[in-house]
């Protein structure tokens, strides 16, 4: 296994205190941040590999025409009860102590990226979000699009990993960004409390920009219930260091997604089998499953995710409460 380059420089926010013993912050290295325990491989050789060989599954994806179920999440939205909705792929609406959060905001799909199935709130139709966690860079994450809409009835403030401000700020002038680093807390009025936590992930948008901003996931602790939000990662180590610093995770919320080909994703995403071990590493008490069935970005077929996820259920493999969630319905904490 690779190692990552000595760090020419460690990077924390000094104003945000820091949560982990003995953390010297995020590894820098030639401009470029670095992964916590070993580099990912994301070189153009994978992606001439993965678009010229053949897919195994080709003709299953072709006739697997699945989406997750549509419901209409208004009653939820006007009320004031704590829980979430899912939105598709990584996007969710979240009411945490009476404060309201909006993870990772994609509405719309586009040229490269066409969403499979449909937004289940219109945008304008949204309460109001207090603040947007923006995990990471990468397009599907990312959206300029649909950071602006969401900009025009919520004057949110952004929480986001070092160096994203760069991306964003300009889409969103008068917007406040607080960055962190890994294993740092944001500065909040009131609870909850929400921290940077680590990811095995990268960043891209250009040409010349791989890594040169931060990623990361999220963890919102109010008082009643502690939600993890794993964003995009491969399966590493630092689930583990997650759980040792929160030990009573009540919701993980974990991609099972954009798996397949292995040797393409594995260091960018984990597949079901990986995500219960993530969850069972993170010591979570229910998991809810996202990065599947609204964009088409790998090999597998979109029913597959959640056919494996229940299927580990059912042979007992999976130790927890499943919770997998239609587009816009409910869940309350």
């Amino acid at each position: 296994m690779s190692k990552n380059p000595t760090p020419d420089q460690y990077l924390l926010n000094p104003s945000l205190p820091v949560i982990r013993e003995n953390w010297s912050g995020n590894g820098f290295y030639k401009g470029r941040f670095l992964n916590e325990f070993r580099p990912g491989d994301h070189s153009l050789k994978k992606v001439l590999k993965w678009v010229t060989q053949p897919n195994p599954q080709k003709q299953e994806k072709k006739q697997d025409t699945w989406t997750p179920a549509l419901h209409d999440p208004k009653k939820f939205l006007q009320g004031n009860q704590d829980g979430m909705i899912w939105l598709g792929h990584a996007t969710f609406f979240i009411r945490l102590s009476g404060v309201t959060f909006m993870t990772d905001p994609v509405f719309f799909g586009g040229p490269m990226m066409k969403r499979k199935t449909e937004l289940p709130v219109h945008v304008k139709d949204l309460p109001k979000v207090d603040y947007v966690l923006l995990s990471h860079g990468h397009y599907d994450h990312c959206d300029k699009k649909s950071l602006k809409q969401l900009r025009k009835h919520s004057a949110f403030e952004l929480l986001c990993p070092f160096h994203l401000s760069k991306v964003v700020q300009k889409w969103l002038p008068h917007t406040k960004i607080q960055e962190a680093g890994w294993y740092q807390q944001f500065n909040l009025p009131v609870a909850p409390k929400v921290f940077l936590l680590s990811a095995f992930h990268w960043h891209k948008r250009g040409l010349l920009d791989e890594d040169t901003c931060l990623w990361g996931s999220f963890m919102l602790q109010g008082p009643s219930h502690t939600l993890y939000f794993g964003a995009d990662s491969g399966y590493e180590r630092h689930f583990k260091e997650v759980q040792k610093l929160f030990p009573n995770i009540d919701t993980a919320i974990l991609g099972v997604g954009a798996y397949s080909p292995n040797f393409m994703m594995r260091d960018s995403h984990t597949n079901p089998e990986e995500a219960v071990q993530a969850f069972h590493d993170l010591g979570a008490r229910q998991m809810v499953p996202m990065h599947y069935g609204t964009f088409d970005l790998s090999d597998e077929p979109s029913s597959e995710p959640v056919n494996k996820l229940k299927s580990l259920e059912k042979s007992g493999a999976l130790k927890g409460e499943l919770r997998i969630l239609g587009l816009g319905e409910p869940l309350f904490f």
